[in-house]
């Protein structure tokens, strides 16, 4: 079967040592069982968020014939590489694919003045207020109120 895995390295490697880097993760296919039939060096990319404090990597696509008896172990020794950021393994339906792409970096849209816009949260409404406002009483009207509270409390007893 026919395995396609992806797999970015960090921008802390030049240019010149990703082709390093690219046989060390080679090796380690072949060690698990694996026939490398094709790599394809993708470009040096932004990444989308910073992962283990990097923000750019080269992105690198490899096809892989294996029986697909241990990815387990394929799946950890990547994991576990310092030479390796992120990876994945997937399984081709057919065989290695002949059409060509190019990966772009994500670039946030621009508004109409011309900066880059950011999602912004809507205000929340304001709560209607059922009940009407009461009108303010003054201090005469209050001692009133009082007054006549307290007789009638005084006439129940």
């Amino acid at each position: 079967m026919i395995y396609e895995i992806l797999y970015i390295i960090p921008s802390k490697f030049s240019d010149s040592e990703i082709d390093g880097v690219t046989e060390r993760v080679s090796n380690v296919l072949e060690t698990a069982g694996a026939k490398v039939q094709e790599t394809k060096n993708l470009g040096k990319i932004k990444l989308a968020y910073p992962v283990k404090k990097m923000r750019h990597g080269t992105y690198i696509l490899t096809y892989v014939e294996h029986d697909g008896s241990n990815l387990q172990k394929i799946d950890q020794n990547l994991r576990l590489s310092e030479d390796v950021l992120r990876h994945v393994v997937v399984k081709r339906p057919e065989g290695i694919p002949t059409m060509s792409f190019t990966l772009t970096s994500y670039q946030e849209p621009l508004s109409p003045e011309g900066k880059r816009t950011t999602a912004k949260k809507e205000p929340r409404a304001k709560k209607s207020q059922a009940e009407p406002v009461a009108e303010k009483m003054t201090a005469m009207d209050l001692d009133k109120q009082l007054d006549d509270i307290l007789d009638s409390d005084l006439t129940n007893i």
